[in-house]
C-alpha cells in the first residue's frame, strides 16, 4: 500500500475549486477528492511542491478551511498532483462527511477523544476510546435517561420528580441515585445505561443538518461509564431510522451500479446483527446485481429496501464493484454472514486461546495460522483465509471485555491477512516457501517495539502510575524518537510528577516533529506558566488556538495569564 492510500477515512470524489496559500503565495487549484484527514489536489503551472510543505487550503464546497502538510507530490509537464494531510482537529458539515464514515474512520485509526455534533441548539457528544464508542451525552431534555425510563413505564412520574429533586446540588449520576432510592435494581444499571447511550448515538443519524468536530484527547475515566458499542451495529440501525426517501437516494450510488461483498474481512466480519430486511437485501448481492435489481429482488417496500441498502453500504460490508474487477465470495462465507446471530457471550477459553496463539503465531508461520497444507489449492487458501479472519476478527473484544486482548487480536488478524496476501500470490508464495525455514515470517521492527512500549505507557498513565509511564515512554523514544506523540506523552508523565523543566524540554522536542501538535502546544504553555514565563506561555496558547479554536485548556491558560 502506498502513502497515498493510507487514509482511515472514506475518500469522497468531487472536483471543486481550492485556494492554496504557502510561501506568501496564493494559488488557485482543483481539489479532486477529500476526506476528513486529507485532500487530493491538482495544481496547474507548478513543477513541484515539496513533501513536508505546510499549506493553508480553503474550499467553499465542501466547506473546508484547514492547514495541511504535503505528504506526496507528483509532477508531469503540465501539472502537479499533490496529497495533503490536514492537521488539527477533524470536523466539518454532516452533509459533506457521512457520520458512519466518520465513526468507522475513528475506529480504524483507534482514536481517543470526544465527537461533538451540533445542529441548531442541539449538542450531543460521543466519547470514544481507542476507536470504541463508550459513552454519549446530550443537552436535550428529551434525551435524559430519566425521560427514557419514564416513557418505558420503568419509573413513575413521582419517582422521577423525587430523584431530580434529590440530585439538585449533587454531581451524582441520576441512574446511580435511582439505584440508591430503590427505583432501579443494581443489576439493571448497566443495561439501562447501555440502552440510553445507544439511543443517543442512533438519534444522530436522523439529524440531516449540522456540524461536528472530533477533539482528540484523553478521557476522564472517573467521569465516564465505560461501555463497548459496535460501530457497525450502530451505523446500520441508525440509518434504518431515516424516513426521508429523497435523503436516502441522494446518498446511494447510481441505480445501475453493481454491488458486491467487501473483499476485506476487516469490514466483512464486523460485529453486526442483521434484521430480516438486511438478510433479504444481502441475499440478492452476488457481484452481478445492480442497485435497482437488488431493490426489486428483495420484494421490500421501496424506502425500506433503499434505506437498508444504504445502511449496509455505510457499514462497508458491501461496496460498489469497480469496472473490470470481480471478487468471488465463498458460498460458505455468504451463508455465515446471512445466518441469524445470537448475542456474543464471553467464552472463558477464548482469552487463553488468544494468549497462546499470540505467543507463537509468527514462529508457526502462514500455513499454520490458516490451518492448511503447503499444497493447498487457491480455493482452499481463500476459504481458510475467511474462516481464520472471522475467528480472529478484532470485534471479538466486544464480547471478551478485555482491553489487553484488543491489540493481540489485531496482531493475529493482521498476520492472517499477511498470510493470505502471500500465499494467494504464486510468486510471493514461492519466495516464502524458500525462505521460511531460514528466518521468522516477520521480524519485530524498532517502530513496532516503540509502539508497544508507548501503548503500555498509556495504560500506566490511566492508572496514574506516572513513574512507570515515564520509563515506558522513554523506551519508546529510544526505539523511535521521530514521533511527536511519544515526546508529548513523555512530557505529560514528567508534568504529572511536577518535573516541569524536563517536561518542557520533552514538549519542545515534540513540536520539532509536529509544529501543529495542539496538545504539545497547550501543555507546554501550562509548563511555562508554572516556570514563570507568561509571555512564552501566551504565544504557545495562541498557536494552539490557531490550530483548534475550541481548545478549552488553551483558552483557560490565556484567561489565567490575564487574571494574573
Amino acid at each position: 500500500m502506498t502513502t497515498r492510500d493510507k487514509r482511515n477515512f472514506r475518500r469522497y470524489t468531487k472536483e471543486t475549486d481550492v485556494l492554496l496559500i504557502f510561501d506568501d503565495m496564493r494559488v488557485k487549484a482543483t481539489a479532486i477528492d477529500y476526506s476528513l484527514d486529507g485532500v487530493g489536489v491538482l495544481v496547474d503551472g507548478l513543477e513541484q511542491i515539496g513533501i513536508g510543505e505546510v499549506i493553508e487550503l480553503i474550499i467553499a464546497d465542501p466547506e473546508i478551511r484547514a492547514v495541511g502538510k504535503v505528504v506526496w507530490s507528483r509532477s508531469d509537464n503540465v501539472r502537479t498532483r499533490v496529497g495533503i494531510r490536514t492537521l488539527g482537529q477533524l470536523g466539518g458539515r454532516m452533509k459533506d462527511f457521512g457520520l458512519g464514515d466518520t465513526l468507522i474512520g475513528l475506529q480504524a485509526g483507534e482514536k481517543t477523544g470526544i465527537l461533538t455534533v451540533e445542529s441548531g441548539d442541539i449538542v450531543k457528544k460521543v466519547y470514544i476510546r481507542k476507536g470504541d464508542m463508550i459513552f454519549s451525552s446530550s443537552n436535550q431534555d428529551e434525551d435524559r435517561v430519566g425521560k427514557m425510563l419514564l416513557a418505558e413505564g420503568r419509573i413513575s412520574p413521582e419517582q422521577y420528580a423525587h430523584a431530580l429533586d434529590m440530585r439538585k446540588g449533587s454531581k451524582e449520576r441520576l441512574c446511580g441515585l435511582m439505584v440508591k432510592l430503590g427505583y432501579l435494581a443494581p443489576q439493571e444499571l448497566t443495561a439501562v445505561v447501555r440502552r440510553h447511550v445507544k439511543e443517543l448515538i442512533l438519534s444522530l443519524f436522523v439529524m440531516a443538518e449540522g456540524r461536528f468536530v472530533f477533539e482528540e484527547r484523553e478521557l476522564p475515566s472517573d467521569e465516564v461509564i465505560t461501555l463497548r458499542l459496535s460501530a457497525a451495529n450502530l451505523i446500520y440501525n441508525g440509518i434504518k431510522r431515516i424516513n426521508d426517501l429523497d435523503r436516502v437516494m441522494n446518498k446511494l450510488p447510481p441505480e445501475d451500479s453493481v454491488i458486491q461483498f467487501s473483499p476485506d474481512p476487516q469490514t466483512l466480519f464486523q460485529d453486526i446483527r442483521l434484521d430480516e430486511e438486511g438478510r433479504k437485501v444481502l441475499s440478492c448481492v452476488n457481484g452481478t446485481t445492480s442497485v435497482q435489481d437488488i431493490v426489486r429482488l428483495s420484494q421490500l417496500e421501496s424506502l425500506v429496501a433503499y434505506r437498508t441498502l444504504y445502511a449496509l453500504l455505510s457499514t462497508r460490508i458491501i461496496e460498489v464493484k469497480e469496472r473490470g474487477r470481480f471478487h468471488e465470495m465463498p458460498r460458505k462465507t455468504i451463508d455465515e454472514i446471512l445466518k441469524e446471530k445470537e448475542e456474543e457471550k464471553a467464552d472463558p477459553q477464548m482469552k487463553e486461546m488468544i494468549e497462546d496463539i499470540h505467543k507463537s503465531y509468527e514462529d508457526n508461520g502462514y500455513y499454520k495460522i490458516l490451518a492448511i497444507k503447503e499444497h493447498a489449492s487457491q480455493a482452499e487458501i481463500k476459504h481458510a483465509y475467511y474462516t481464520a479472519a472471522k475467528k480472529f476478527h478484532p470485534d471479538l473484544h466486544f464480547a471478551l471485555e478485555d482491553d489487553s486482548l484488543k491489540m493481540k487480536l489485531r496482531d493475529i488478524f493482521s498476520y492472517v491477512c499477511d498470510a493470505y496476501t502471500t500465499l494467494s500470490d504464486t510468486g510471493k508464495k514461492k519466495e516464502y516457501d524458500n525462505t521460511r525455514h531460514l528466518k521468522p515470517a516477520r521480524l519485530t521492527s524498532k517502530e513496532e517495539m516503540a509502539k508497544a512500549r508507548f501503548e503500555e505507557g498509556k495504560m500506566h498513565m490511566k492508572k496514574q502510575q506516572y513513574q512507570d509511564a515515564e520509563l515506558l515512554f522513554g523506551q519508546a523514544l529510544y526505539f523511535d524518537h521521530n514521533v511527536a506523540d511519544y515526546h508529548f506523552y513523555y512530557g505529560l508523565a514528567l508534568m504529572r510528577q511536577k518535573k516541569f523543566r524536563e517536561a518542557g524540554k520533552a514538549f519542545e522536542r515534540g513540536l520539532h516533529y509536529n509544529a501543529f501538535h495542539e496538545q504539545c502546544l497547550t501543555e507546554f504553555g501550562l509548563v511555562c506558566l508554572e516556570l514563570g514565563f507568561p509571555e512564552r506561555a501566551r504565544g504557545l496558547f495562541e498557536r494552539a488556538l490557531r490550530v483548534s479554536p475550541s481548545n478549552a485548556r488553551a483558552s483557560e491558560g490565556l484567561a489565567r495569564i490575564k487574571a494574573e
